[in-house]
């Protein structure tokens, strides 16, 4: 699933989530654009973060379709 649908189907606050993964909101901004990748640790975050709903796969997707 992109990180852009996971926050539009959980209401998740892209502040609070980019504190719990020790990034800023602008970076969450970026990655929902998919200008930028997150870094293998922060994807790895992203994941637990998730509950598995958003993965390294998923941002792969997002640049091979882009």
């Amino acid at each position: 699933m992109k990180i852009s649908d996971w926050f539009e189907q959980t209401k998740r606050q892209k502040r609070a989530f980019a504190a719990d993964i020790g990034v800023t909101p602008q970076m969450i901004s970026a990655y929902c654009k998919g200008t930028i990748w997150p870094s293998k640790a922060t994807m790895t975050l992203i994941a637990q973060k998730t509950d598995g709903a958003v993965t390294a796969d998923d941002f792969l997707e997002n640049r091979e379709n882009a």
